[in-house]
């Protein structure tokens, strides 16, 4: 995942600096997760074993490659 680092004032002290997502990276990480967890919640073959479902399979794959960019 690309990120970059920001300084964060905490408004005491000399504050400090963190490292963060790149928000466009974050956002498409965060949409792959939701689209497969709102799968799951609806998918009977989730509610019971969500490895024997191709759709969750798909889902989870295009959420560790967006993690991966």
């Amino acid at each position: 995942m690309s990120s970059r680092f920001e300084f964060v004032d905490t408004g005491i002290g000399y504050g400090h600096v963190q490292r963060v997502a790149a928000s466009g990276q974050f956002t498409r990480v965060q949409r792959a997760y939701r689209a497969y967890t709102d799968h799951g919640r609806g998918c009977a073959t989730c509610a019971v074993d969500s490895s024997t479902c191709a759709t969750a399979e798909v889902l989870w794959e295009t959420y560790q490659t967006a993690n991966k960019a």
